[in-house]
């Protein structure tokens, strides 16, 4: 078997898949780099008591602290509020820290921070491990990490410190920001309406914050909302045979579906398919294609609240089709092709990521880490009540067995379940491999280490990063060959494979 080590690094001039969008994965520094990191806030005494003040639950007024991170690093005068929907309701309530409320202040590049209480979740680790499975399959996610909470020297617990999708995300993700952001929760479904934009802006979601379902996050001055209109006019009206061409015109089918595929996997039923909830679409002026972007993916990995058989949900069926029509979802999953792309995904995440082999450590370091921190959390060790009664022993529980009825399954079962439960449902032959004129074997996708060839006849091969770099064009030899990928990045490439005149292009997962 020969080996072949490739480190060409040229412009390729264009991009091999057409229509696909670069997605830029920022460093993460210390603030998404799945270690335990500590957050200081210091106010004025009375400023504090306003800010969990109940007449000030629902204001989005922002308050003015300290901000420190890791005891040395600090910005001066950061506004903080309560944030989020139902939550602001809970014993332990989330945080948006806000750098530039008071001047034009950063923290490696962020301005932002989300502090997620996460109450619903005994384990305090699946929102981190959803973003984590989001990202480690390549998908243009925020990003998480956890941390402890200390607001004028008192510890306030463990947190989720999650990143903002804005302008700052769009641009790091994107390359460019100037695009149409909207914010979409419930009940968000993407249903026809008519042609005037003010139809759907006067859909209002149910909480008191008396926010638009559909909130423009760009551009607000503006207010155009005409770009959603043709997105949702070509969902829902466009008939069946031109159905593929129309909406891969507009949106990101490829993306969405890799997206799906692992919000399928880790259980995010509070989502479009699902819920009609906790999504963000990017009308992304580089491609000329709305993107789809998930968020608040705490009720995960078998928190379910009463969505029946998560763990075994069927992956082609799994949406909620008597309360959330989501024909997004169910219409391109009319196309066979799509439905076979999405499985296809499914089948690459479980292979590559979501199974016990590759899942387990990283669940078990979370549980080792954490473990100091819980012992001494306000909200597991009995001082301050908590929404559900969760201490210690229940904490260490969640890992593998129910704690309640709506964490009725502890993350170890929960992915065995549902990698058996998905891998029972596939409905297409095994797609982890490719082939060309019956001749080339390519495998295994997604790669670790070593990408294998098997070719009765010389193929030509090329390798392009999503932002557009040839990093391979080499002929792989008639026989067996193996390439190594150990010095490749994580995350998604294009690669292209010619013969005899024939050509065929794949998305490459790298983990």
């Amino acid at each position: 078997m020969k080996l072949k080590i490739f480190t060409t690094l040229l412009f390729c001039q264009i991009c091999l898949l057409a229509g696909a969008q670069s997605a830029i994965f920022p460093d993460n520094g210390t603030l998404y780099d799945g270690k335990l990191h500590r957050i200081d806030l210091k106010f004025n005494p009375d400023t504090l008591a306003a800010l969990y003040h109940i007449d000030n639950r629902w204001t989005d007024h922002s308050y003015p602290a300290q901000f420190i991170y890791d005891f040395k690093d600090t910005v001066h005068l950061a506004g903080v509020r309560i944030k989020g929907n139902s939550s602001r309701n809970s014993k332990k309530q989330s945080l948006k820290i806000d750098l530039d409320e008071f001047g034009n202040f950063s923290y490696q590049g962020l301005k932002t921070f989300n502090l997620n209480g996460d109450h619903n979740d005994p384990s305090m680790c699946r929102e981190y491990l959803s973003t984590y499975v989001m990202n480690k399959a390549g998908n243009a996610c925020l990003r998480s990490n956890l941390i402890k909470l200390y607001i004028n020297g008192t510890f306030y617990g463990l947190f989720t410190n999650a990143e903002q999708v804005n302008k700052t995300f769009l641009k790091s993700r994107f390359g460019d920001n100037n695009g149409n952001l909207y914010k979409c929760s419930w009940p968000a479904d993407l249903v026809w309406i008519d042609n005037s934009p003010n139809s759907y802006k006067k859909i209002i979601n149910p909480s008191p914050l008396n926010e638009r379902a559909y909130e423009l996050k760009t551009n607000e001055k503006l207010d155009d909302y005409s770009d959603l209109v043709v997105l949702i006019n070509t969902i829902n009206n466009t008939p069946k045979s031109n159905f593929k061409n129309a909406i891969d015109t507009v949106f990101n089918v490829q993306s969405y579906l890799k997206i799906l595929a692992a919000e399928v996997l880790i259980g995010h039923w509070d989502n479009y398919f699902y819920n009609k909830n906790n999504y963000y679409l990017y009308n992304n002026p580089v491609s000329g294609k709305f993107e789809y972007l998930p968020y608040d993916m705490d009720n995960t990995f078998g928190v379910h609240w009463g969505v029946p058989d998560i763990n075994v949900r069927n992956i082609h069926n799994w949406g909620n089709l008597s309360n959330s029509k989501s024909p997004l979802t169910y219409k391109i999953m009319e196309v066979p092709e799509f439905k076979k792309n999405y499985e296809e995904y499914v089948r690459q995440i479980i292979d590559g990521l979501f199974n016990a082999t590759r899942l387990f450590p990283v669940v078990d370091s979370l549980r080792t880490m954490l473990n100091p921190t819980i012992l001494m959390d306000p909200y597991y060790s009995g001082l301050w009540a908590s929404d559900y009664g969760y201490d210690y022993d229940k904490w260490q529980a969640s890992f593998s067995t129910k704690v309640d009825d709506h964490a009725e399954f502890g993350i170890k079962p929960f992915i065995n379940s549902r990698v058996t439960s998905a891998q029972n449902q596939f409905l297409f032959s095994t797609a982890g491999f490719i082939q060309l004129s019956n001749s080339l074997l390519v495998y295994p996708n997604p790669v670790k280490d070593f990408l294998y060839f098997k070719t009765d006849e010389n193929t030509g091969v090329q390798i392009v990063s999503l932002d557009g770099q040839l990093l391979l064009n080499e002929t792989i030899e008639a026989g067996e060959t193996q390439i190594d990928m150990r010095t490749f990045s994580s995350g998604v490439y294009t690669v292209r494979y010619f013969q005899q005149g024939q050509s065929v292009t794949k998305r490459l997962m790298k983990f």
